[in-house]
């Protein structure tokens, strides 16, 4: 009986205890995420939502670990923040991460630190983000959501879904129609499975609280649609943001109303500022003057994309099926080379595509021919470029040098004299062999600390990073955007900080970027993942410091947008270069002489056009005569210009192609996403995909770059052209 006693009193203590914990805890946090189903390499929007009960106010900040099973995608410490008793919302943005589990979701470790104590929330929060093998897109859409939306408008936004302009899902195609040999004719039936595009189109609806303050805001979403009343809810910073996201390559849809304020007239107009048609015009009734032959207004912003009509044409159904059908063929940057079959059946052509892949296989006599790589036709999931590895060879230090074989020999037959004859004879002559056992050792270490610093003195550097910096320029030679993809690389076991304000930092994996190659053009081995998670500190993405763990000797790849730019460009005049002027081998001589008069001769110039078959043509001009010479062994200079052959799979199947990391950045030719569209919004993720811009199937469009090496930075200039013709 006295033991029952004793066992009440000591579960009442424990509860007791319990209570007494949890009700000293002063704050409760739930998360809150706008979309279940967020774009998948974009940035992350969450908001904290906090209830606190102290009587005075809360100081501290937020700690946040994010991770995925055993993978962490790093810690997250906010900025400072101070609550009073009540209910408050902390807004933060985290950057791009993808799973690979069915759920599509991390899980976030929550602690509130003050300067007296620390709060752990023991149960982990969910956070809904993309999958590797699944791509996620997003349309944005900024609308009140007072009532009910038009069935015209819910119509509209989902034929604006990428799945509304795809084949229906899944694919079926006939083996029979293609010449397959023989020795494939027993799998036929094993080959010909469906085919998945691995792709969800998710409607985000963001209420005026939501809408982009930042265009790194704007990161989130693949085209952006503004209702009637949500342009008379929006103010100027979310115009300002959404202007400078256009500019930079993304796609917006504006649905204007019966009336336009002047704020919202200034911002349309904005958006049409270098296009050739005349400013938007209100009547006396105050609307906008459309043009009764066309309804829609179809411009290109910069290296982005608009869409402009009266969403009253939408309600009165006056726009044909045509109009209609060219409205998400714009959006989402569809390839010139699907116009023809697109404008007939208003989806792109898969069949086209299917072809395609039996001709490769053809030209490659079927080495990669398996259900696994017919599986892979259609799927738009994220891939890496493969000439990405090259980047890393261009960053590398100058300095850095191997330990030459020579050195490595001499250290080796020393060491074997010494342990060998050396040891015997010397230890004999004093008649002391009996301590071979301590001299073994001593002589063992002795020479391993010397192997140690010579490679240390080859391999010393005061390197700790260098940049690639890319500024995009539109047609009139003004900034739309700059990346800077860094790398880092010590020659100690250090912690690397870098300082960021109004942009967003992401860190790219080995194996993101793609396999490198060495100076015989061989693929180097991929290296494991040696550098830790980051920590972020501050305010993302507005003021923050990222810190990491660098390893000694193991490069980093770091990528940076800037949400404007802020690289004070040379004296060149941009605007002086027109389609003209590049379609004629005199000109481009001009233009050389222009370039190099500023840049320097270091410079390389080079012209990227789209032509009618799909393979872009590319005028390459080396302002030095010595890499003119000999370009693909310029110590270093010409890193991201040095061709190697791509697979034509992901499989790693070797084909005769051949192309160069600059190709891959500006003309994506891959499989995948890139075989539909030319361009993505920009993301800001953990590869290069948005960086891509020309549509090799549009004989319009021209690409200006003009490379200039440096010591501590590259810099890359793009210009994007597209001629009237």
């Amino acid at each position: 009986m006295n033991w029952k006693v004793l066992q009440v009193v000591w579960l009442s203590c424990v509860l007791t205890t319990h209570l007494a914990i949890a009700q000293s805890n002063p704050i409760t946090v739930d998360i809150h995420q706008i979309t279940q189903f967020p774009k998948g390499n974009g940035p992350l929007s969450l908001v904290w939502q906090c209830s606190v009960s102290t009587p005075g106010l809360l100081e501290g900040h937020f700690l946040i670990t994010a991770y995925d099973g055993n993978e962490p995608f790093g810690q997250f410490r906010s900025h400072d923040v101070a609550l009073h008793s009540g209910y408050h919302e902390v807004p933060m943005m985290l950057p791009s991460m993808k799973v690979d589990n069915p759920f599509s979701e991390v899980k976030l470790r929550l602690s509130f630190i003050t300067s007296d104590a620390r709060y752990d929330f023991k149960d982990p929060y969910t956070l809904k983000v993309g999958r590797l093998y699944q791509r996620t897109l997003a349309v944005g859409v900024c609308d009140p959501f007072v009532g009910n939306i038009p069935p015209a408008l819910k119509t509209f936004l989902d034929q604006l879904k990428f799945e509304a302009i795809s084949p229906k899902e899944p694919v079926k195609f006939d083996v029979k129609k293609y010449k397959v040999p023989a020795y494939f004719a027993n799998q036929r039936e094993y080959f010909a499975q469906p085919l998945k595009l691995n792709l969800k189109t998710t409607s985000i609806h963001l209420q005026p609280e939501d809408y982009p303050k930042l265009p790194v805001d704007c990161h989130q979403y693949d085209i952006l649609v503004i209702t009637a009343r949500g342009l008379e809810d929006m103010e100027s910073r979310h115009m300002k943001a959404i202007l400078q996201w256009v500019r930079s390559g993304g796609s917006l849809c504006v649905l204007t109303g019966e009336s336009t304020g002047s704020n919202q007239l200034e911002f349309l107009n904005s958006l049409r500022k270098g296009d050739d048609g005349s400013p938007l015009l209100m009547n006396s009734k105050g609307q906008i003057d459309f043009s009764e032959e066309n309804q829609v207004l179809l411009v290109r912003t910069g290296w982005g994309r608009t869409v402009i009509l009266r969403q009253q044409a939408l309600e009165n159904n006056s726009l044909t099926a045509d109009e209609r059908a060219q409205i998400p063929f714009f959006l989402w940057k569809l390839r010139q080379s699907q116009k023809d079959f697109y404008d007939q059946e208003h989806h792109w052509d898969e069949e086209k595509l299917i072809q395609e892949y039996f001709e490769r296989e053809k030209k490659e006599n079927y080495r990669s021919y398996s259900a696994y790589a017919i599986s892979d036709v259609l799927s738009m999931t994220y891939r890496p470029i493969y000439t990405g590895g090259m980047l890393i060879s261009d960053l590398m230090p100058a300095e850095l040098q191997i330990v030459p074989t020579w050195v490595i020999g001499i250290i080796l037959l020393g060491y074997v004299l010494m342990i060998g004859p050396g040891e015997y004879f010397l230890l004999g002559y004093f008649k002391i062999r009996r301590f071979t056992w301590i001299t073994f050792p001593v002589i063992s270490i002795c020479v391993a600390l010397f192997a140690f610093v010579i490679s240390d003195y080859y391999m010393q550097s005061s390197h700790e990073r260098k940049t690639l910096s890319i500024l995009d320029l539109d047609s009139q030679g003004m900034p739309v955007r700059e990346n800077e993809i860094e790398l880092l690389f010590t020659s100690s076991y250090q912690t690397i900080e870098t300082s960021l304000k109004s942009g967003l930092f992401s860190p790219l994996k080995q194996s993101e970027p793609g396999r490198g190659f060495n100076s015989y053009n061989t693929q180097q081995n991929a290296t494991p993942e040696l550098v830790g998670a980051p920590f972020y500190q501050g305010s993302i993405p507005t003021q923050y410091s990222v810190y990491q763990n660098m390893p000694q000797w193991t490069p980093q790849l770091n990528r940076i947008v800037n949400n404007y730019p802020q690289k004070e460009l040379p004296e060149f005049n941009w605007s002086a270069i027109t389609a003209d002027q590049l379609n004629s081998e005199a000109s481009r001589g001009k233009l050389i002489n222009r370039v190099k008069a500023a840049f320097g001769e270091d410079a390389v110039l080079l012209i990227y056009k789209g032509t009618s078959d799909g393979k872009p043509k590319r005028f390459t001009y080396y302002l030095k005569q010595s890499l003119m010479a000999n370009p693909l062994h310029a110590g270093g200079v010409t890193a991201l210009l040095t061709m190697i052959h791509r697979p034509h799979t992901q499989y790693q199947v070797q084909s005769q192609e051949q192309v160069c990391f600059m190709d891959d950045l500006c003309v994506r030719q891959q499989q995948g996403l890139f075989q539909i569209v030319s361009q993505t919004s920009p993301a800001g993720g953990t590869n290069y995909e948005d960086l891509s811009i020309l549509d090799s199937t549009d004989p319009r469009q021209w690409l200006v770059i003009v490379y200039v090496p440096g010591n501590e930075q590259d810099t890359i200039y793009r210009q994007f052209i597209v001629s009237d013709f």
